[in-house]
């Protein structure tokens, strides 16, 4: 991975399994934690968490966790960076347009990837120079020695 651009835009489903559940998720958010990759976002990505965190079905996870939703987004703004996300794009093979705040997102931080496990962004493979991945392909892409 080029170290002029270690940009990566985490969908919000990586988020939540990454900050409730471990796995593959979680290597993604200790790479950022040790300087290999910068997590971009944005305000629409962070309000979304917010109300996905706060369904119901996550409330005993984030209890056994001894955790609160607000602490957990305290600690993704903390290890994120924030831009600006330009005005929707033209993406006619995009699905489900509640996922344009991901292409935003990416293209605002010049990222070298999403990454997602929504079948409605991998389909697209990838925006521009974007690549759209899961994370298992983006740690065997870019990380191989930690898949």
């Amino acid at each position: 991975m080029s170290e002029l651009n270690r940009r990566v835009v985490l969908d919000t489903n990586l988020w939540i399994s990454a900050l409730l559940f471990g796995g593959l998720p979680a290597q993604l958010i200790k790479l950022a934690q040790d300087g290999h990759v910068e997590i971009y976002t944005s305000q629409d990505l962070l309000a979304e968490l917010a109300d996905v965190l706060g369904y119901p079905k996550f409330q005993s996870r984030l209890k056994r966790l001894s955790s609160t939703s607000e602490a957990l987004l305290i600690n993704v703004t903390r290890l994120a960076t924030i831009c600006e996300s330009p005005p929707p794009l033209a993406v006619p093979e995009l699905r489900d347009q509640d996922d344009m705040i991901v292409l935003q997102a990416a293209v605002a931080a010049q990222a070298i990837a999403i990454v997602s496990g929504d079948d409605d962004l991998l389909a697209l493979e990838q925006i521009g120079e974007i690549s759209i991945l899961t994370v298992r392909a983006f740690l065997f892409r870019y990380f191989p020695d930690s898949s």
